[in-house]
Formats: structure tokens, sequence, C-alpha cells
């Protein structure tokens, strides 16, 4: 058989039932950050119904819509100072290499939040004994953040609230 034959055979299986197309779906991701994290915040579209904001925080993408969502989550955020409190300043050294796995890899993600997102947290303690400090732990909607640092809490705050108050700030100007 030469490769312009083999290339033209028919390899269906006649008799076979349809097989039902397949699916999957992330029900829920984990991002564990320390340190200044890098966030971004980009508005597009404003003053019209696709007005979108993209909240980059490390390499998690979220979309928002509603300023209602981001204040939601600005606020919860925000609600969690106590607990951050006891965080340690910075993770650096052996400590980071116990908690952040390190690799080839680089994983990223796109979410698309509204409405009220599901939010929970609280404050994971350190393994006596070990070099893993406390962690805040702050799940919002599918996201799971462990929060290992201050410097991580503080960065990623502030990002939550920018969006938050620049999507206030169009809702205000498509009001008036």
């Amino acid at each position: 058989m030469t490769s312009t034959e083999h290339a033209q055979q028919d390899t269906t299986d006649k008799g076979a039932a349809p097989r039902p197309d397949g699916n999957a779906q992330v029900m829920g991701f984990s991002v564990r950050v320390a340190g200044r994290i890098p966030t971004r915040v980009d508005l597009q579209h404003a003053g019209t119904p696709e007005c979108q904001l993209g909240l980059s925080l490390g390499t998690v993408l979220v979309y928002l819509r509603s300023h209602y969502t981001a204040q939601i989550i600005a606020g919860s955020w925000a609600s969690a100072a106590p607990a951050a409190a006891s965080l340690i300043p910075q993770l650096a050294g052996r400590q980071r290499g116990a908690v952040l796995t390190t690799g080839p890899w680089s994983v990223a993600a796109m979410v698309r939040m509204s409405g009220t997102p599901n939010i929970t947290g609280g404050l994971i303690p350190g393994r006596p004994g070990s070099e893993i400090p406390s962690m805040l732990r702050l799940r919002v909607g599918p996201i799971t953040w462990d929060l290992c640092d201050a410097a991580a809490y503080t960065t990623t705050l502030a990002a939550w609230k920018k969006a938050a108050a620049l999507l206030a700030a169009v809702d205000e100007i498509e009001r008036s």
C-alpha cells in the first residue's frame, strides 16, 4: 500500500454507535502567592453594554463587568485584614522553597466573575517545627487563594480595591 492509498483509506467503524461529545470543566483551582505579585487593571468598552474590566493578579486574569461584584470581593478581602495581620511580612529564603513549588511549568487561568460570588476564608496555621508559615486562604468563587505573606495580601487587596473603584466610576458616569 502506498502512502497515497493509506491516506485515502476509510477508517471509520460503520457499525459503531455514535459517541457523544466529551467535555471537561474546571470546578475550581488553587493559587499560592507570596511577595508583591504583579497586578494590572484594564478597562475595555467603557460606556457600552460590553464594558469589562480585566484584573490580572499574577497569572490569574479575572474579568468583571459589575462594580457590585468587585466591591463584594474587595470588601471581603479587606475584612480578612485581622487574619492577615498574623502573616509574616515577606516570605523569603528557605521558607519560600518550602511553600512555593518550582519547576519548568507555567500555568495561567482566566475567570469571569459576576453576581455575588461565594467568598470564604481563614487563617491556616503554620506547622510547628517546619518552615511552612501561616497562610491566609481566601476562596472567591472558583479560585482558592493561598496568601503566604503580608506582601501578597496587601498587593492583591489594593488591586481588588482599584478594580472596584474603577468600575464604580464607570457606573457613575453611565448614570449621569
